[in-house]
């Protein structure tokens, strides 16, 4: 598919109603308290701002960034910095108490004849000279150059602000997909517009280790680099590369480079290193810290959770993980330190004898433990460092976890499922919580749906891409989350998080377009006041800032946007070309399946990958699939293996005319049932696809036959069963549960 027929889907309507000039003061995230006047103030052709001589060298440093900003952007208007607030038009003073901004607040006047800034700490100056710019006209921000010599006006008000909560996150997984420090540096260009303050980098995952360590130089070659890579991208689709993928990594040169980038914008970079699970790359790269050192295993290219895990039991792999604390707490000189320790399986501990030895020893009664004393013992060298541990909920939450041991030395806990339940127990052991919420029901929203996984799509169009969730996690829901329902019984909540993983995300245009603005939603949850937010409002000022990331040539979403219309799309037939090389797409959004053929198991949640090529089989215009793993073909059942059928009839087996091969092709079926797909030698099973059919009624999944290595592809349509009742076909047609089966179905394209 053409670009350009794709990012239609990207694209605002003729019919979108115009920027709403009416909203006086374009501030997001809305302050805490504002007192509106009607009166305006006019700055002067010469515009002198004013820093009190006792504050320090940061504050002037980002008063002269201000006023350079100024002269950078406005035309018709000099500004100018003096170290006195005396005769000045802006005054820059130290003012206010704990009580009424904190450490990051700040309190702005503007009237008709000065605009004063008073605050308590560096970061307090910077955001309020941050909302005076945000309330000039877009391009300041921007930072392009006014066209014309114009004289600018800002509306009278009082503004008493602070942030609601100290933490206020963006994470992004490197690991499953890398992009480079340029767009990481966009990216917290973004944060710093909207007074984000933590950045939170996942540089580790079964699929790569990313951050350069140079005792253990092999995690940055054999570690990071996959055998293959699933990419969704706005010209393809969703395609597999084919070759090799890496080595990606970051050196410490240019981890440094994002820490001070990130610290000029008042942003913390906080490294998050996995232990013990989704360790695959790192064992890949030195299995000799693993329970079972002398298995073959290879870098993962798709989603899930691995049993393959580090052994806890090990004295050296213990140093393994301590020696890279050693390294990075050179590289991140902040407060944190996030060790993650979310799915973490403990079967390889319960089969290996070492680590049987150690329950044992330790009198533990459940191999659980054992990651909580890991916690407990990495947290603890991690404090010697001067830095704080970060964990994810399942340090609390997963059964049989030993509570006193984790919350020894106070680690944080980042709630993402259950979100409100673990910083319900954090609290209850008298632990911090940063909610980043998975997915929730949202009351009052267009979708009923939301929370702070932003890399969830969006949309079940047919022009939206492929993405993980089932497309009702809206810019809307995400906003409309409360992450603190009730503050009089809910637990010590210190911020929140926009949380962004990328199995599905390999592009940068990709990412942003899922990232915001349901970022900016984020932002605005961790500063003001849940009774000061306000969804109309929050659309209106999002419509104007658009023009900023539009200056800045930043993909985001439509959706949200006034007079928004989805482009259209048909039915198209897919007429293969001579490749004969294709891949087969297993893809499982809400629940694990497993997936396994006669050479073994391929992958075991969430999605799963094998390659197939079309051969001729009793006509010559007829093709079988057969596997390039096991070199067997593939049939539906194995009553009826080798019966040829026509598209539009239900699938016995698979078989399909050269001039008319489908895209895909549709398994819908109930819960807790198997499609089984035989070869015909023996009516031996190949591949096995189970639905472990917890929660929904019935389970869509879409195989997808697609041209390994070329540019042309089509949109992927995956619809969830998200009523417990029906299953969808790839048009979004309820499929009657007596029908349900193996279907053969056309691909789809995006037109004009």
């Amino acid at each position: 598919m053409k670009k350009t027929l794709f990012l239609l889907s990207l694209m605002l309507c003729a019919s979108l109603a115009p920027i709403m000039a009416d909203v006086a003061y374009n501030l997001t995230p809305y302050p805490k308290t504002l007192t509106n006047r009607t009166t305006f103030c006019q700055l002067p052709r010469q515009l002198v701002v004013g820093v009190d001589a006792e504050l320090g060298d940061s504050t002037m440093k980002d008063a002269q960034a201000f006023v350079d900003a100024l002269n950078a952007t406005m035309t018709g208007t000099t500004a100018t910095l003096q170290h006195t607030t005396e005769g000045a038009f802006v005054q820059i003073s130290r003012g206010g108490t704990n009580t009424t901004v904190g450490n990051e607040g700040y309190k702005l006047t503007i009237n008709s004849e000065a605009i004063t800034l008073q605050a308590l700490g560096e970061k307090g100056f910077a955001y309020g000279l941050l909302s005076i710019k945000k309330m000039l006209p877009p391009h300041v921000c921007a930072g392009q150059k006014a066209a014309e010599a114009q004289d600018y006006s800002l509306r009278c008000v009082t503004i008493t602000d602070n942030p609601r909560w100290q933490y206020r996150g963006f994470m992004l997984d490197c690991s499953r997909h890398f992009f480079d420090v340029k767009e990481i540096k966009r990216m917290l260009d973004v944060m710093a517009l909207y007074k984000m303050n933590a950045f939170h980098w996942h540089l580790t995952d079964d699929q790569g280790w990313r951050a350069e360590i140079k005792k253990y130089p092999k995690l940055t070659t054999i570690g990071a680099t996959a055998p293959d890579s699933r990419i969704t991208d706005f010209e393809n689709g969703t395609y597999w590369l084919g070759h090799e993928y890496g080595p990606y990594f970051y050196t410490q040169e240019e981890m440094k480079d994002v820490v001070a980038y990130a610290a000029e914008r008042g942003i913390e970079v906080i490294p998050e290193i996995e232990m013990l699970g989704h360790s695959v790359a790192a064992l890949c790269a030195y299995p000799e810290f693993s329970c079972n050192p002398s298995a073959k295993r290879t870098v993962w290219t798709n989603g899930g959770i691995s049993s393959d895990v580090v052994n806890v039991a090990d004295p050296k792999a213990v140093q393994f993980y301590k020696d890279i604390v050693d390294e990075l707490c050179e590289v991140f000189p902040g407060r944190y330190f996030h060790i993650g320790g979310d799915e973490c399986p403990t079967s390889a501990w319960e089969n290996n004898k070492m680590c049987q030895d150690f329950l044992k020893e330790k009198g533990y009664t459940n191999y659980r433990q054992i990651q909580s004393w890991f916690t407990n013992v990495i947290s603890g060298y991690i404090k010697e460092k001067g830095k704080r541990t970060i964990v994810w909920n399942e340090s609390i939450t997963a059964g049989g976890s030993d509570l006193d041991l984790v919350k020894e030395h106070n680690p944080i806990i980042m709630c993402w499922y259950p979100a409100q339940g673990g910083a319900q127990k954090a609290a209850s052991i008298g632990l911090d919580a940063i909610i980043t919420e998975y997915h929730s029901g949202v009351a009052g929203a267009a979708s009923g749906a939301g929370g702070y996984y932003i890399n969830r799509k969006l949309s079940n169009h047919p022009s939206e891409p492929d993405g993980a969730g089932g497309g009702d996690d809206t810019v809307e829901g995400c906003y409309k989350y409360v992450p603190q329902p009730n503050a009089t019984s809910t637990p010590t909540v210190i911020g929140v998080q926009g949380t962004f993983w990328c199995e599905w995300v390999g592009v940068p245009e990709y990412l942003e377009y899922l990232a915001l603005p349901r970022l900016m939603a984020v932002a605005e949850a961790g500063w003001t006041p849940e009774n000061k937010k306000n969804w109309s409002s929050f659309v209106d000022r999002m419509v104007i800032d658009t023009q900023i990331l539009d200056a800045w040539n930043i993909n985001y979403s439509r959706h949200w946007m006034p007079g928004y219309v989805a482009p259209k799309v048909e039915t198209t037939e897919i007429i293969a070309d001579g490749v004969t090389e294709y891949s087969f797409n297993n893809q499982s959004k809400d629940r694990p399946i497993a997936l396994a053929d006669d050479n073994g198991t391929l992958n075991g949640q969430a999605s799963a990958t094998t390659n197939f090529v079309l051969e001729p089989a009793t006509k010559a215009d007829q093709y079988y699939i057969k596997s390039c793993v096991s070199g067997k073909y593939l049939y539906a059942s194995a009553s009826t293996s080798g019966t040829m059928v026509t598209l539009d009839t239900k699938k016995t087996a698979w078989a399909f005319d050269w001039e008319t091969m489908p895209k895909y092709v549709a398994i819908c079926h109930g819960a807790n049932t198997e499609v089984a797909l035989n070869n015909n030698v023996n009516n031996a099973t190949h591949i096995r696809l189970f639905a472990h059919g917890t929660g929904n009624g019935a389970s869509f999944y879409s195989m997808k036959l697609e041209k390994r290595g070329e540019t042309e592809g089509v949109v992927n349509v995956d619809v969830n069963d998200n009523d417990n009742d029906n299953c969808y076909d790839l048009q979004g047609r309820i499929v009657p549960a007596a029908t349900r089966g193996l279907y053969i179905q056309q691909g789809r394209k995006v037109i004009k």
